[in-house]
């Protein structure tokens, strides 16, 4: 059985490891720029990183009540607005 300890050090040394590669100051920083950065990863690769982003949520999200849950996956949806601009 994996605990969330033990997810969060394997995600912990990734974080630092990118951290240390790019120069950025917080691990905050760094979380949200990783995840930016594997977003542009995913478009190269011809992925769908939205639905892959809402996977790993629900995962996220039922491991913090079951870390060995076999449960379905809760459903989540991430929504981006589209903002226009307006014509000058």
């Amino acid at each position: 059985m994996t605990t969330n300890f033990e997810r969060a050090r394997w995600a912990e040394e990734c974080v630092r490891t990118f951290a240390d590669a790019t120069g950025i100051d917080t691990i905050e920083d760094a979380i949200g720029d990783l995840i930016a950065n594997l977003g542009h990863y995913a478009d190269e690769a011809g992925l769908d990183f939205l639905r892959i982003a809402a996977v790993g949520i629900g995962h996220w999200h039922l491991e913090l009540t079951d870390e060995d849950s076999i449960s379905p996956l809760p459903h989540v949806l991430i929504l981006i607005p589209v903002v226009r601009k307006l014509a000058s």
